[in-house]
């Protein structure tokens, strides 16, 4: 959970969560929320020792500008899965988050 918490929060251009990876007990650190504005981010272990990544995309985040969020993605190599799809009407690409998750960035036109 730290390391994925510490990868959303730098793909996101959050601080590091110091606090929390340094006070937070290991059996507690199965669940997180980051704050996206109306809504939340929840990353949940479920209490499981082995979790099988999801292949299908768990969510999507918007972007103004997917050319500038494919490109930083590409300089803190995050594994990107897919390029930038679409012409006319969405654009996005998918990429495996730090537990191997699959995830979107979308652009709407």
């Amino acid at each position: 959970m730290p390391r994925a918490v510490e990868w959303y929060r730098e793909i996101l251009g959050l601080p590091k969560a110091e606090e929390y990876t340094r006070n937070t007990a290991p059996d507690a650190k199965t669940i997180y929320s980051i704050p996206l504005g109306n809504t939340s981010l929840l990353l949940d272990s479920i209490h499981r020792d082995e979790i099988k990544p999801s292949e299908n995309h768990l969510f999507f985040f918007d972007t103004d500008d997917i050319e500038a969020t494919y490109e930083f993605m590409k300089s803190i190599k995050v594994d990107i899965v897919s390029p930038i799809e679409g012409v006319n009407g969405p654009r996005f690409f998918a990429v495996n988050d730090s537990e191997g998750n699959r995830i979107m960035f979308c652009e709407e036109q």
